[in-house]
C-alpha cells in the first residue's frame, strides 16, 4: 500500500471541533520526495482549539483535551470495534503470518534447489501471500504505519536500479543487513521483481547465485515482518502495549489515542476512505493517466488486477465485519449500524460495492498485457468510475452518520 511518494500523514485528517469530527479529504500528492515526513500513523488526529492548531498521531499517545462528543449508544460502538480487531483483523494478520512462513520456505527452497517446480512453486507463494495483504489495506492504521511495517512490506514502486545496486554490491546479504535496506528494496515487490522479472518472462537460466542469495534473505526478513505486525496486535512490541488494547478501549480515561469510542469507529471509516483513494486514483488512477504500465503495483508477475479486487474486499471486511470468505455481515458491524439509521443506505453502499467488484473482475487479465488494447482500457476506467462512487457514497454518506 505504501507508495514512497506519499506523505504518511496524508491519508486523512480529522479536526475536532466543539462536539464533532470532520474529515479533512488527503493531502494531493504533489509533495516532492525531499517533503517526505517520518512515518507516522496514517489516521492523524487534528484538535482545533480557539488560538491553536495541534496535530497529534492517533494511536500514538500523543495529549489532547478531551472530547465530549461521544455515541449516543456507546456499547454498539464498542461492540463493533471489538468484533471487527477479533473477528477481521487479527485473523487476516494470522493468515498473512502463515502464507509469509509458507513463502518463506518456498522461496528458500528455490535458491537452495532451483529448478523450475521450485520456482513455480515459490512463484505462486508469492502470489498467495499477497491475497491477506492486500485484504488488510483498509485497516492498515496503527502499527503497520507507525512501526513502519506496511512500508518494510509493500513499499512500491520498485526502483529497478536500486535492486540492482544490492546484487552488484558485495554487501552480506543477512536478515539484519536487509533489515537496513530501503524499503523499496525489500518485501513484497523486490521479491516480485527478482523472481518474475520485468515482464513476468524470467527463466530459470536467468538467476544468479546472488539473485539467489538476495531472495533467500529477503524471504526470512519478510516472514520477520510479517510476524511482528501480528505480535504489534496481540502482544505489543517496542514498549508499546498491544494495538488490540488500545483500540477497543477507546473512550476510557487512560486510552490517550482514541479519546471517544466514535473515534474508534470513525477510523474504521477512514480506512475505508483511505484505500477506495487509493486504488481510485493511483493503483487505478495512474496506469490510466499516464497509459503505461509502470504505475501497476504488481506489475512484475502481472496480478495487479487480483490486488485491486483484494482492496475491495478488504473494505467490504470493514464494512461488513467478516473475513471474505464468509458470508453475511457480523451481527455487531458497521453495516448493521448504518442500517439501523438508514437501511436504504445501507442496501445502497453493499450494491455500488459488489458492483465495483464486477467492474475489475470484468476486466480483462493481466491488465499488464491488455492495458493497450481499447476494449481493456475502457473497461478498467469504468472500473475507476465505479469505485469513485463507492468512495463518495462513504465520504458524503456514511462518514457523517458515524460522525453525528
Amino acid at each position: 500500500m505504501h507508495l514512497k511518494r506519499k506523505i504518511w500523514t496524508s491519508v486523512g485528517a480529522f479536526v475536532v471541533v466543539g462536539a464533532g469530527l470532520v474529515y479533512i479529504p488527503a493531502i494531493t500528492q504533489t509533495s516532492a520526495q525531499s517533503q517526505l515526513l517520518p512515518q507516522a500513523d496514517p489516521l492523524t488526529a487534528v484538535e482545533v482549539a480557539p488560538s491553536t492548531l495541534l496535530f497529534a498521531q492517533g494511536g500514538e499517545g500523543s495529549e489532547m483535551i478531551p472530547n465530549t462528543d461521544e455515541m449516543e449508544d456507546v456499547a454498539t460502538g464498542q461492540a463493533i470495534v471489538t468484533h471487527f480487531v477479533d473477528q477481521v483483523i487479527i485473523p487476516t494478520y494470522e493468515q498473512l503470518t502463515q502464507k509469509a512462513s509458507t513463502m518463506a520456505d518456498a522461496v528458500i527452497a528455490f535458491a537452495d534447489q532451483p529448478t523450475e517446480k521450485t520456482l513455480q512453486t515459490a512463484r505462486q507463494s508469492w502470489i498467495s501471500a499477497r491475497d491477506p495483504w492486500e485484504q488488510s489495506e483498509a485497516f492498515a492504521f496503527g502499527p503497520a504505519a507507525s512501526l513502519g511495517y506496511d512500508a518494510d512490506l509493500d513499499d512500491w514502486p520498485v526502483n529497478e536500479t536500486d535492486v540492482i545496486a544490492v546484487l552488484n554490491s558485495d554487501q552480506p546479504l543477512t536478515r539484519a543487513t536487509i533489515a537496513e535496506l530501503q524499503t523499496t528494496q525489500k518485501g513484497y515487490h523486490t521479491i516480485e521483481f527478482l523472481l518474475f522479472g520485468l515482464n513476468n518472462n524470467k527463466t530459470l537460466s536467468e538467476f544468479t547465485e546472488r539473485e539467489l542469495e538476495y531472495l533467500r534473505a529477503l524471504a526470512i526478513h519478510f516472514e520477520d515482518t510479517a510476524s511482528a505486525l501480528l505480535a504489534s496486535w496481540v502482544e505489543g512490541v517496542e514498549g508499546n502495549p498491544p494495538y488490540r488494547q488500545v483500540l477497543v478501549t477507546a473512550g476510557e480515561v487512560d486510552n490517550p489515542a482514541y479519546l471517544t469510542v466514535r473515534s474508534s469507529v470513525v477510523e474504521l471509516v477512514a480506512g475505508m476512505i483511505a484505500l477506495l483513494d487509493e486504488v481510485a486514483n493511483e493503483k487505478l488512477g495512474d496506469p490510466l493517466s499516464t497509459q503505461e504500465t509502470f504505475g501497476f503495483e504488481s506489475r512484475f508477475s502481472q496480478t495487479s488486477l487480483d490486488d485491486f479486487r483484494n482492496n475491495l474486499l478488504s473494505v467490504q471486511s470493514v464494512y461488513m465485519a467478516k473475513l471474505p470468505d464468509e458470508t453475511g455481515s457480523g451481527d455487531t458491524s458497521l453495516s448493521r449500524y448504518i442500517a439501523s439509521q438508514n437501511p436504504e443506505l445501507d442496501q445502497q453502499f453493499q450494491q455500488k460495492l459488489q458492483a465495483a467488484i464486477a467492474a475489475i473482475e470484468a476486466v480483462p487479465a493481466p491488465i499488464e498485457a491488455t492495458l493497450s488494447d481499447s476494449e481493456a482500457f475502457a473497461q478498467l476506467s469504468q472500473a475507476q468510475i465505479a469505485v469513485l462512487d463507492l468512495l463518495k457514497t462513504v465520504e458524503d454518506e456514511i462518514l457523517p452518520m458515524v460522525q453525528s
